[in-house]
């Protein structure tokens, strides 16, 4: 009876030291990864404030081809989602656009297993004659409470910023090769 106290006492005071150790971790994480494409910013704006093209270059899309996708009846305005259910892998989520403006598109990201998060793309030239664009695709994830979320939120960035990647690479092959433009990127990472 001694041991079970005592292994239930350590249970408890190891749940606390996590909880404790869990409320020091922020409570949102911010993931973002940027890419520069040779192509000019109105067109950009137009690819990705249109739902309808993001099953060329979203990466849970392009990985699982069988994928299964679900538009809404408008396609390019605030209100419009893009919705799948994997087939191959185990990935579903709904992407809705929540405002477009001048340079950014603000979305609401509803992954599988995530907390519901705002996000969005950021678009803006770098070139002197509109040719060249930078995207910058984030997201803000909040996070609960719970222990073990605030430690998720840790490994967050490490598990969503390689999908962010690869749709950025697909999106920049996308639309150069639309435009013709030489292909030369790199990638940023912003935490």
């Amino acid at each position: 009876m001694r041991l079970i106290k005592m292994f239930l006492f350590v249970l408890v005071g190891l749940f606390a030291v996590v909880t404790i150790i869990g409320l020091f971790i922020p409570s949102s994480v911010k993931i973002s990864r940027g890419i520069i494409i040779h192509a000019d910013s109105a067109n950009l704006q137009r690819e990705l404030g249109d739902v309808k093209n993001w099953n060329q270059w979203l990466p849970w899309i392009t990985s699982d081809k069988g994928a299964i996708v679900q538009l809404s009846a408008m396609t390019d305005q605030p209100g419009s989602f893009f919705r799948w259910q994997g087939v191959k892998y185990n990935s579903s989520g709904t992407i809705t656009i929540q405002e477009i403006k001048q340079g950014e598109i603000l979305l609401l990201l509803e992954l599988k297993d995530m907390n519901p998060s705002i996000g969005g793309f950021r678009i803006r030239t770098t070139g002197t004659k509109n040719e060249v664009s930078e995207v910058l695709w984030y997201m803000e994830y909040k996070l609960k409470w719970y222990p073990w979320e605030r430690f998720y939120g840790i490994f967050a960035d490490r598990m969503i910023g390689p999908a962010f990647e690869m749709g950025l690479e697909q999106l920049k092959t996308m639309t150069e090769q639309k435009g013709h433009y030489q292909a030369s990127a790199f990638i940023t990472r912003e935490n």
